[in-house]
């Protein structure tokens, strides 16, 4: 018999918490502009590792990473060099490691790439790829928003808790969608954790908008609301609609905000047609983070099960803000993209599409996230944002009044 001593004791429970650790952890994770961003490693192509900041993309089955963490990691790019070759995707071996928290990620058949553009991807939020549906579907996933914590588990390992709803799960994509009742009519919506907010087809919007003109709206988009300012185009023209009733799955959510986006070309399919090429079955849009903040998001991808549990309040100050929509340009510097119109009168006087944002409140956001710059125009309804812009290379001081846009 080996006799175990006080050290060899402590030895032994560091390791067996370190290899629990490794089939089930929970790490820290920021929200900007409503967007969860984690802290991880990946292994350079000489077996050393890096630290990344990677966004959880539960809404997209592919695994990418930006051109600099590509160099980075060593990964040869010469056939890229060509100019023409930029506006593509870089197919690439899955990583030759990835690990959050300790614990190794199992990136197994998941489709990699380097993706050159839109370079708006990974300077708004400063992350350096995404973590996919593909991988996240390889596990038992627990988004506690209140928290602000990250779980990674091997399927079986946890005991779900909240209320649960069954999930339609694609085998392939890994995509979760819910079936919806709104107003009496029956839909299904796509769970995409990697978007700023909730989005819908706008032919469907439209039709409650008519139906019940007294539902809170604004035209354009502004706050989390604002998806990216490029893409899709026309933000200022979307409208959003404050929806009294939405039950979702098991779980119902009260006056929640949906945008409405129109089709990307005249002859182009709407939203919901372009989210169901990667959904098991037709979905009218997606459900973001506006609508989950105040839950505990838990996924059981192995049963197609998902648990809502409601642990904090929702947040009345959603919507207010200074009404405008940005888009971050090139060299970091933000553009206004769009004015919030209610009732068919702008919400903000002096600021026109396509002015640049130099300072709010004596804060220059030229090289910040896109959720600093939303945050820097939040406040309480009455009180004065002042925006230095420029247009035609002269600079103007407007003093912005923050609304509760709807």
């Amino acid at each position: 018999m080996i006799a175990l001593t006080p050290g060899f004791c402590f030895f032994f429970l560091i390791s067996v918490c370190q290899d629990k650790s490794h089939s089930n952890v929970t790490v820290p994770f920021i929200l900007d502009h409503n967007r969860m961003l984690v802290d991880a490693e990946m292994q350079n192509m000489d077996a050393t590792w890096r630290k990344v900041r990677l966004w959880i993309d539960s809404g997209s089955p592919e695994f990418f990473i930006s051109e600099p963490l590509a160099r980075n990691l060593g990964i040869d790019l010469a056939a890229t060099e060509d100019s023409a070759f930029k506006s593509a995707n870089f197919d690439i071996d899955t990583p030759k490691g990835v690990r959050i928290g300790g614990m190794d990620l199992n990136f197994e058949g998941v489709r990699s790439r380097v993706k050159f553009q839109p370079y708006w991807l990974f300077s708004t939020m400063q992350c350096d790829g995404n973590l996919p549906s593909t991988l996240l579907k390889k596990y038992h996933i627990v988004f506690d928003y209140p928290k602000q914590q990250l779980t990674i588990a091997e399927p079986g390992s946890l005991k779900p808790q909240g209320k649960e709803s069954p999930a339609t799960i694609h085998p392939q994509t890994g995509i979760v969608q819910l079936d919806a009742l709104i107003d009496g009519d029956n839909y299904s919506f796509a769970l995409d954790m990697g978007a700023s907010y909730s989005f819908i087809a706008e032919e469907t919007l439209l039709k409650y908008t008519e139906k019940h003109p007294g539902w809170p709206r604004v035209t354009g988009t502004a706050g989390c609301a604002n998806m990216w300012g490029w893409w899709p185009a026309n933000e200022q023209n979307f409208q959003v609609v404050r929806i009294p009733q939405i039950k979702w799955g098991n779980e119902v959510f009260e006056n929640s905000g949906m945008v409405g986006v129109s089709k990307f070309s005249p002859s182009g399919p709407t939203l919901g047609e372009w989210y169901s090429g990667k959904t098991a079955k037709p979905v009218a849009g997606f459900i973001g983070p506006n609508l989950l903040k105040a839950y505990r998001v838990e996924i059981d991808y192995a049963n197609s099960r998902i648990y809502f549990e409601k642990t904090a309040a929702n947040n009345p100050g959603e919507m207010e803000l200074v009404g405008i929509s940005v888009r971050q340009l090139p060299d970091g510097s933000y553009q206004v993209a769009g004015v919030v119109q209610r009732n068919g009168k702008p919400t903000v006087e002096g600021i026109k599409p396509t002015d640049v944002i130099i300072s709010i409140d004596d804060f220059k956001i030229k090289g910040a996230t896109m959720g600093n710059v939303s945050e820097r125009l939040r406040g309480k309804p009455g009180e004065i944002r002042v925006l230095v812009i420029e247009r035609g290379g002269k600079r103007l001081r407007i003093e912005a009044k923050v609304e509760h846009l709807f």
